[in-house]
This record gives C-alpha cells, structure tokens and sequence, in this order.
C-alpha cells in the first residue's frame, strides 16, 4: 500500500461537502481531476471527481 498522505483544506471541504467524515479519510492519490482517498480503519477506497 501505498503511503497516505494527510488532507488539505480543499480535499477536506470536497470531502465534507459530499457528505463525508473528513477525519476518517487519508489521500492515497491526486490526479488532475479526481481524489483517491481511502478509510483509516476500513481501508476503504473513494474517489471523488473535481472540475
């Protein structure tokens, strides 16, 4: 796995703003339009779209 990285303050409101725990999620990847973000405990993977 790869090493998570702690969030932004623009990956934390893209987060809270789709109805999500920001403090539960670590960033796991940045491309040029998508989040990947992935659970503390669950090690669950989300990814999220931006424009």
């Amino acid at each position: 796995m790869k090493k998570l990285k702690k969030l932004t303050r623009r990956q934390k409101n893209i987060l809270a703003s789709n109805g999500f725990d920001f403090m539960q999620y670590l960033l796991e990847r940045q491309d040029y339009n998508s989040f990947t973000f992935v659970h503390r405990e669950t090690k669950e993977t989300l990814k999220l779209n931006f424009k």
